[in-house]
């Protein structure tokens, strides 16, 4: 159940990829003139297989990088002690998270791909490696805020509120919930930034210098 809920959690993030990617590659910009507008949605509606495919092996890419990472843990237990070993575990696991991370968001931009429709499935993660070849760093650093964002977020918002909130406020269901609630969509908001980077990688004319002084407003 706990891992179902992280797929669950993983596959939203992937809708939500797939919907940034349509807005920044302009996606939609055919049907400006149509009288029903789709939400930005609905290409990922139209390739849900393909991003259901897409969400499962990244997620079972990294659980395994995370099962390699725990044997590296457990070496390093045999090695060293588990008395001496203790102190770091809480920093070993999240920089070892971040570096799984970071080489499983070589595979992002095959959301963006899938989504415009002319790549399949193996096809768009083999260009998304190649694609992502010289950008390592950036994604590294995009991965490291991904992570520590919405940490961050999550705990200024929870605890800013428990502060000002009243106890006798704070502590019912629904102000709980509430504050929960508030936390959750502040952490969310700190993603967008690798899926907009993901949808740039992945139409490599919006990155050259001319494609953005071209957008610059005269």
């Amino acid at each position: 159940m706990r891992y179902g809920s992280f797929f669950l959690s993983w596959l939203l993030g992937c809708f939500a990829l797939a919907a940034i990617a349509t807005v920044v590659s302009g996606l939609d910009d055919d049907d400006a003139d149509a009288v029903w507008k789709h939400d930005s949605h609905q290409r990922a509606r139209e390739h849900l297989g393909a991003l259901v495919l897409v969400a499962l092996i990244t997620f079972c890419a990294f659980l395994a990088g995370l099962a390699m990472g725990a044997f590296v843990e457990g070496a390093a237990v045999k090695l060293v002690g588990w008395a001496r070993f203790s102190r770091f575990r809480y920093s070993a696991v999240l920089a070892g998270t971040v570096v799984v991370a970071s080489m499983v968001s070589w595979l992002g931009t095959a959301i963006p791909l899938v989504v415009r429709g002319s790549t399949g499935v193996w096809a768009a993660f083999k260009k998304s490696v190649k694609l992502s070849n010289g950008y390592e760093g950036a994604l590294f650093l995009l991965v490291v805020q991904s992570v520590a964002g919405p940490y961050l977020a999550w705990y200024v918002v929870y605890y800013g509120l428990r502060i000002l909130m009243p106890g006798s406020l704070f502590f019912t269901v629904w102000g709980h919930w509430t504050v929960v609630v508030l936390a959750v969509l502040a952490g969310a908001a700190a993603d967008p930034p690798i899926f907009i980077a993901f949808s740039l990688l992945a139409d490599p004319e919006k990155l050259r210098p001319s494609s953005l002084s071209a957008q610059e407003p005269a």
